[in-house]
């Protein structure tokens, strides 16, 4: 149980890292932290996170842009 705790906030720590460097906006502190990260674990978490948000970000627009022509 403490383990599906500690994965589950580490997987939104990547999810708020990601959408930080959407955004451009994210601290030295942060910076540090996520680069810790990556030497310990690499960045396939943040690759595949990355492109999901991305798939998202892209449908909703394709969406809007639809409903906006029609």
């Amino acid at each position: 149980m403490i383990k599906l705790i500690k994965v589950l906030k580490s997987f939104l720590k990547i999810i708020q890292s990601v959408l930080a460097s959407f955004f451009g906006v994210q601290g030295n502190n942060k910076y540090n932290e996520d680069n810790d990260y990556l030497e310990k674990n690499g960045f396939t978490p943040f690759l595949i996170v990355g492109i999901f948000l991305v798939i998202i970000f892209l449908s909703s627009l394709f969406f809007i842009v639809g409903m906006i022509l029609k």
